[in-house]
């Protein structure tokens, strides 16, 4: 079996395994209101499937990371797409919500090994100054699987059957797992194995720079959380909008925006970076705290035309932290420690960010409705745009306080 060795073919085929990923992870959001009707359930348990998925997400994450930066990574790649395929696949024959929520857990564990270290990957064959460009790239198969996840399975959903979208997206991630067997690996694991210890992860704990790049990403996570798991519902129940209608025309905003802000944000926060010495969250800052009267004006206009600008606008500024956001973690952590780092970020911002997200949005829309219930996503984008800026600051003085001592 020939060997996946160049770069760009090894972006390639992690990136396609990333649209795999979301569009399997997005693809239960859009049947919402179908699965409300078909089990009885709530706001508040139809918040649950997505905050059981990110316990259990945020939980594998540490674990397989940390084994990521000790094992053969492609293996582990392997292994977790064809664990999350299968469960995808056992989703469409359940038969109640407690069977829902075991099979959308086995997801989480599937998808949580993946993206250490596909990241770590993608370090070891670029060079830092092209990082956050290829780490773009790569996200850039996340936000397009997980906008085409939302739109197929809302007309899937409305035509065949919320069932069906299931057996047919867990199909193409058997192929891909197969496909990553043939990724080159490098001799990263036998190199780093003595570096991944106990005092060295506790190290990455007493680093400002870190510690503030984990409090921001903690917002940001929770807005994008909430935003994914509601905005279909709050169109069909503030604008009228029949479920495969939401999934299209919120998908089609998603598609015209998001790209561009995920190109645009490795592409300014590498230009911050290599041209005027300046920190990559520097650049995701300026865009969140743009972005926050968007959503506000996304939430409360009754103009069609301004809802979906507004709308597309936002997507194209919040998604700007996507690839400098893994740049950066990248850039202020020891080598060896790559995979474990961002395993870290991902445990600890989906545990306390993703994770209550859809059920907190979920029980307040249960108390009062769903649009006060988004409000909430307003003032935590925000203030993950103010503790980028204090992240970008903090990094400026270690910057200074490291060059006085060469």
């Amino acid at each position: 079996m020939k060997k996946i060795e160049s770069p760009s073919k090894i972006l390639l085929v992690l990136t396609l395994i990333e649209f795999i990923n979301y569009f399997d992870r997005q693809v239960v959001f859009p049947l919402f209101s179908f699965l409300k009707a078909d089990f009885g359930l709530s706001d508040f348990e139809l918040g649950l499937i997505g905050t059981v998925f990110m316990i259990i997400h945020a939980s594998f994450s540490v674990p397989l990371g940390i084994l990521a930066d000790k094992w053969v990574r492609k293996n582990i790649i392997a292994m977790g797409v064809a664990i999350w395929s299968v469960a995808t696949f056992i989703t469409g024959i359940v038969q109640n919500f407690t069977q829902l929520l075991i099979t959308r857990a086995a997801v989480g564990i599937g998808e949580a090994s993946y993206a250490p270290a596909a990241t770590s990957l993608i370090s070891d064959n670029y060079p830092i100054e092209k990082r956050a460009r290829a780490s773009s790239i790569f996200h850039l198969g996340m936000f397009l699987g997980g906008t085409l996840g939302m739109i197929l399975a809302g007309v899937i959903g409305s035509h065949l059957g919320w069932r069906a979208c299931f057996f047919i997206v867990a199909i193409p991630g058997i192929i891909l797992a197969i496909a990553a067997l043939r990724i080159k690996e490098t001799k990263h694991s036998i190199q780093n194995t003595e570096a991944v210890n106990k005092t060295n992860i506790l190290q990455l704990f007493k680093t400002p720079a870190y510690v503030m790049t984990l409090i921001s990403g903690i917002m940001l996570t929770f807005t994008s959380s909430a935003i994914i798991s509601w905005m279909t519902q709050f169109f069909i129940r503030f604008h009228n909008y029949s479920v495969d209608q939401a999934s299209i025309t919120i998908g089609l905003a998603v598609v015209i925006g998001g790209p561009l802000g995920i190109y645009s944000g490795g592409y300014f926060s590498d230009l911050l970076y290599n041209k005027y010495k300046k920190p990559r969250s520097l650049a995701m800052a300026f865009a969140f705290l743009a972005a926050t009267p968007l959503i506000y004006i996304t939430l409360t206009t009754q103009n069609e035309i301004l809802l979906l600008v507004t709308l597309v606008l936002a997507t194209y500024l919040m998604t700007f932290y996507y690839g400098p956001m893994v740049a950066l973690i990248q850039d202020i952590v020891p080598g060896a420690l790559k995979a474990t780092a961002f395993a870290f970020y991902l445990f600890t911002v989906h545990l306390i960010g993703s994770t209550p997200a859809p059920a907190l949005i979920g029980k307040v829309s249960d108390a009062t409705n769903l649009q006060t219930a988004l409000f909430l996503v307003v003032i935590s984008n925000f203030l993950g745009g103010v503790l980028l800026l204090i992240t970008s600051s903090v990094i400026m003085k270690q910057r200074k306080i490291q060059e006085s001592t060469v």
